[in-house]
């Protein structure tokens, strides 16, 4: 009887077998076009789309050369770019012109030209998430200029100036703006979208031996909706971001309390609330933060480490993030009257009887809120040493 079990049990297992396909969809990476990064522009009528395309064979040999790629110092990407009427018109061309067919699940960047980015993203959008593809977790950026000229950058420090760009992002903020998040300010109420800006820059001075072109990130870029509305520097920028509970370790620069010269304080935790209040009609909302900090540079003159100076120093330390949040605040509400820290959405989840009497005039109501800045920073640590190094006892400014 056991015998028979096992016999009908191996037969059913013959048979299964034989249902199963095999690899009847595999696809050889040799005929696959690995796409790293995209940039995409609005030229007139038509929209420039540049593939950065992996070049395995060229990827960095010891001894390599110029932008990480082969021993002959040839660069392991090449750039594809086609215009069309449409975006998806410029992929559909491109693919004409490879022997490999375009793969887009290893795209981690997607750069935005200035000039599409205020024409309005939203067909871009729905080409680059619709296709199963087409991960909602790459970063789009917003360029100074054409996309395509800085993905097009030497970027020596990575393979691939697409790579530096996340990189980059990164290490600008805790939580950087994916697709998904920044689709989803653009359909969310109270809040507006933004995203890090690129631009290119130069690694040396000029007219140095070597120079090369680089990526750096310098600001902001506001939208309303998804048109772009303006583009912020890069120190308002950093507050607004310190604001939100989302800086990766910054560090605040402050005037000495007492004598000449700076000091920087490193904050190592941050994190930040929004507490909305409604009054006569009158909207005002309280920004909490609350940071932890390391002396990493003592440039002044003053103090070492006797309390009442450890306690002026805090005081200086919070006195600079507020002005900072404050003008960087000022400045979202009065020039470009977009609420990226989300004001809005924070009466729409803690008070929402009350937004749904004001969603209507929001844009009327934002740029009057009254918005304060309560910053709570402890110094932990002030280093290894007692007083500014280079400077004798009887020149330190004691309080």
């Amino acid at each position: 009887m056991k015998f028979l079990i096992k016999y009908r049990a191996v037969i059913s297992l013959i048979l299964c077998t034989s249902l199963l396909t095999g690899c009847w969809d595999r696809e050889e990476i040799n005929d696959v076009a690995f796409v790293i990064g995209i940039a995409a522009d609005k030229e007139g009528d038509e929209y420039r789309s540049s593939l950065q395309i992996a070049l395995p064979g060229q990827s960095g040999a010891s001894g390599s050369e110029g932008g990480g790629g082969g021993t002959n110092g040839d660069k392991p990407w090449f750039i594809l770019s086609n215009t069309d009427r449409t975006l998806r018109g410029t992929t559909l061309k491109g693919q004409k012109s490879l022997s490999r067919r375009i793969y887009y699940a290893h795209r981690r960047t997607i750069l935005i030209g200035e000039e599409l980015a205020r024409d309005g993203v939203a067909p871009m959008l729905d080409l680059f998430t619709r296709y199963p593809l087409n991960r909602l977790s790459a970063l789009p950026v917003v360029t100074r200029g054409e996309a395509h000229k800085v993905m097009d950058t030497d970027a020596p420090i990575e393979k691939f100036p697409s790579e530096m760009v996340r990189e980059l992002c990164f290490l600008n903020m805790r939580n950087p703006r994916s697709l998904k998040t920044f689709i989803d300010s653009i359909l969310d109420e109270g809040v507006d979208p933004f995203l890090p800006i690129a631009s290119v820059s130069d690694s040396v001075p000029e007219g140095w031996k070597g120079a090369v072109t680089n990526i750096k990130l310098d600001g902001l870029a506001i939208f309303k909706k998804d048109k772009l509305v303006g583009m912020m520097d890069k120190a308002p920028a950093d507050a607004l971001i310190l604001a939100m509970g989302e800086a990766n370790e910054p560090e605040v620069m402050i005037k000495a309390p007492r004598g000449k010269g700076d000091m920087f304080i490193k904050l190592n935790e941050n994190n930040s609330s929004l507490h909305p209040k409604i009054v006569n009609g009158k909207v005002s909302v309280t920004i909490q933060m609350y940071a932890k900090g390391v002396l990493v540079d003592n440039e002044s003159d003053y103090g070492d480490r006797r309390e009442k100076e450890i306690l002026n120093l805090n005081e200086a330390v919070h006195r600079k993030i507020k002005e900072d949040i404050e003008e960087g605040v000022r400045l979202v509400q009065k020039k470009f009257k977009a609420d990226i820290i989300g004001i809005g959405r924070s009466i729409h989840r803690q008070l929402p009887k009350e937004w749904d009497k004001i969603k209507d005039r929001w844009e009327v109501l934002y740029p009057e809120v009254q918005v304060t800045v309560d910053p709570h920073v402890i110094i932990e640590n002030v280093g290894i040493v007692n007083k500014p190094i280079g400077v004798v006892e009887e020149d330190i400014i004691h309080d």
